[in-house]
């Protein structure tokens, strides 16, 4: 194997799996699982607690290692006390930095680091810092960004969003950043990043579960629904996700088509909000909270899917909304960020332009009747979707194989 006997130092802020075990964000995992097929030693500091994974992770991969530093309890006080949010992070940063600088030099009492990688902001500046230490690469790796899209519309951002900055401004080897519709790019080359260190990417897929046949009927039944139509929405349960878009759409929806059921898959800090939301609006009966779904088990909804549904604040150009994409369905999504760079109004989807609430809201509701009560049109645009995936998207191997073949690079460079 091209990675045998080295090592690489991932630290990140965030655990393997953002909700459970195969559930939420795959980015990760297949990071770590990637290297440790390719015959790398995998070094991964979280600031995650144990979640009941690590035992199993191991079993099946020996040389992938976990470092835990327990401080998710800060770290999540922080992100949910706006008063206190700008403090709280700071002590957060701090406390992370030192936690994972010393975990780390541990690591490295017990063998080389070849490579060290930091995973999104928290990560990057006691990567860097190791980096100069131990004289070797260091990569920065981003899943998109809050910036331009959010942070940057906004008074004083520089200083409000100081974590963002300070991880942007670190110069490091290579740039990793995912083209998630969040502009990205733009980002880097904002802070005036060399662009030749930079790799913007779309995340993979797993491809071969949605070329799987699915008894449709049957999937219906295990989860008890009869609707005739089904509406799906994927995501962290997070303001932002803007979920109760959707649900304040149903009302007029389902006077026009009652015979349906909005599925809702996910889970977060929203979730209560959202379900007195279609309590108060009277549409809690054609609502199922899904809650969290293992990935492998998304197909199964997708597959009984008729419009997929995604209303993001800031781009909708994320994993759900491509695997959508990859299952054929008809897509109806906001333009914001990147996502009309894969969906094309009126030709694999329907993309809605931005403007007030009231117009966001009454033109879901219109679009969703129309498409309803169209066949051809939903299946055509399903079937545009699709043939759009096929051309553009990549499987998950082939995001990790480019991947480790720059750090190969990377490192060959590095020792010449």
């Amino acid at each position: 194997m091209a990675g045998q006997g080295k090592s690489i130092l991932i630290i990140s802020a965030l655990d393997i799996w953002t909700i459970g075990p195969y559930e939420g964000s795959q980015a990760r995992w297949y990071t770590l699982k990637s290297y440790a097929q390719k015959g790398w030693n995998v070094h991964f500091i979280t600031s995650w607690r144990e979640r009941g994974f690590d035992k199993e992770i191991h079993s099946k991969y020996r040389n992938i290692h976990i470092y835990r530093l327990n401080l998710d309890t800060l770290q999540t006080y922080a992100s949910r006390t706006p008063k206190l949010g700008f403090f709280l992070r700071a002590i957060f940063w701090i406390v992370f930095q030192v936690s994972a600088f010393f975990t780390a030099l541990k690591i490295s009492k017990k063998g080389k680091i070849d490579v060290i990688y930091g995973y999104e902001i928290y990560g990057v500046p006691v990567a860097k810092f190791l980096s100069i230490l131990w004289e070797i690469p260091v990569v920065s790796r981003f899943q998109g960004t809050s910036l331009r899209l959010f942070w940057m519309q906004k008074k004083f951002w520089k200083l409000r969003a100081w974590e963002h900055v300070i991880a942007f401004k670190i110069s490091t080897d290579l740039i990793i950043m995912t083209n998630d519709g969040t502009q990205g790019d733009k980002v880097l080359k904002y802070f005036g990043i060399d662009s030749r260190k930079v790799r913007f990417w779309i995340n993979g897929f797993n491809w071969e579960d949605f070329e799987k046949t699915f008894d449709k009927e049957k999937i219906r039944k295990d989860l008890d629904i009869s609707s005739k139509y089904i509406l799906t929405s994927i995501s962290r349960l997070a303001r932002w996700k803007r979920i109760d878009r959707t649900i304040k759409a149903l009302p007029r929806i389902v006077k026009n088509i009652p015979d349906l059921k909005f599925i809702v898959i996910g889970d977060g800090p929203e979730k209560v909000n959202l379900q007195k939301l279609s309590e108060n609006l009277k549409v809690d009966n054609y609502i199922y909270f899904a809650g969290p779904v293992p990935h492998k088990e998304i197909t199964k909804y997708l597959a009984i899917t008729d419009i997929f549904l995604s209303f993001y604040d800031w781009s909708n150009m994320g994993n759900p909304l491509m695997e959508a994409m990859i299952a054929g369905k008809c897509i109806i999504t906001l333009n914001n960020g990147d996502t009309g760079t894969v969906v094309k109004d009126g030709v694999n989807g329907i993309l809605l332009e931005e403007s007030n609430e009231k117009e966001i809201i009454n033109n879901i509701s219109q679009n969703v009747i129309k498409v309803l009560k169209n066949n051809e049109l939903r299946e055509k645009l399903g079937r545009d979707a699709e043939e759009f995936a096929k051309k553009n998207f990549w499987t998950w191997e082939e995001r990790m194989k480019v991947e480790i073949q720059e750090i190969e690079r990377l490192l060959d460079k590095f020792k010449s």
